[in-house]
């Protein structure tokens, strides 16, 4: 390698430290300096989305463990007869799940839907001087609304595809257990970077007027060089999200409930119990639009550095 080569090199991988440092700081200025219309963003998006999130997940869990706990005593029951009631009752208590999932996609959807172009809009405002409003949230999801839907399916075939090909080669090779642990651990590392791309693909979306896979592979593109940082900020909301979603199912288990229909008592009073865990989820789903904004915006300002570096160089 050339010692121009090396020298790009170290310009495009500045200490990941110091740059995620810059980007929490940064949103959270955006967020001090936006009160009046984050807050409403919070109010009516971000805390409907998480209690809606939080509902679903107490419906569903116990649902999920008791259809796991069936197919699990199917399988060493002794007696066929047994096994195949057995399975059956399984088989109901799934059609109610997808019954559940169905009922709360909508709303959980389009909350989710609305919160990542307001999101990104104030953030955008916020770093080119100008003043966000209501009015300009409003207009921005207007505008950008068919870009953001298209990428958001295309966002959803993809994660869908890293999870289930993965999936489907660890069933291949039941076998080999060494197999198992390496093409476990190759999914989960492409998961977590496509999560970032994905993210920065939605933020495309509204910004540069691209769509679908095209603002998927821009997101790729622009991650070049940043990478680790990327991957370092989709593994902390991972983090937030699956500490949220762990001391939910703790506090189902220590009620009970594993197993057990919820009453509509013991719903209400675990939504109570966890009002913390839903203020807290609207924070961070929210927070991690603008963290993915600010972290777009200083992609995007070193690219545009590179380029006219480029640039003067070609004329020389």
């Amino acid at each position: 390698m050339s010692t121009g080569e090396n020298s790009d090199h170290i310009s495009q991988e500045p200490n990941s430290i110091f740059l995620l440092a810059k980007i929490f700081f940064d949103s959270l200025n955006i967020f001090l300096s936006t009160k009046k219309i984050s807050l409403f963003v919070f109010i009516f998006l971000s805390l409907p989305l998480s209690f809606f999130f939080i509902l679903f997940s107490f419906l569903t869990f116990p649902l999920e463990n008791r259809i796991q706990h069936l197919e699990e005593l199917s399988l060493f029951s002794p007696i066929h007869v047994e096994s195949g009631h057995v399975l059956e009752e399984a088989n109901k208590e799934a059609k109610s799940l997808l019954h559940l999932k169905l009922l709360f996609f909508f709303p959980i959807f389009l909350l989710s839907f609305f919160i990542a172009v307001a999101a990104i809009n104030v953030t955008f405002f916020v770093c080119s001087n100008g003043k966000p409003t209501v009015q300009t949230v409003f207009t921005a999801l207007k505008t950008a609304w068919i870009r953001v839907l298209v990428t958001t399916v295309c966002v959803y075939a993809t994660m869908l595809a890293c999870t289930i090909v993965p999936g489907m080669l660890m069933v291949f090779f039941e076998t080999c257990p060494i197999v198992r642990v390496v093409l476990a651990a190759i999914g989960s590392g492409l998961e977590l970077h496509m999560m970032a791309v994905t993210s920065l693909a939605l933020v495309i979306s509204v910004n540069e007027g691209m769509y679908g896979f095209d603002a998927i592979r821009v997101g790729s593109v622009l991650m070049v060089g940043k990478r680790v940082c990327g991957w370092v900020l989709s593994g902390l909301f991972v983090l937030f999200s699956g500490f949220i979603r762990g001391t939910m199912e703790m506090s189902m288990a220590m009620d009970g409930s594993d197993f057990e229909r919820l009453q509509s008592t013991v719903v209400i009073k675990l939504l109570w119990d966890n009002v913390v865990l839903i203020f807290l989820y609207a924070l961070v789903v929210q927070w991690s639009f603008v963290v993915t904004t600010v972290f777009y915006l200083d992609l995007k300002k070193k690219d545009s550095i590179k380029s006219d570096r480029d640039n003067d160089i070609s004329l020389v």
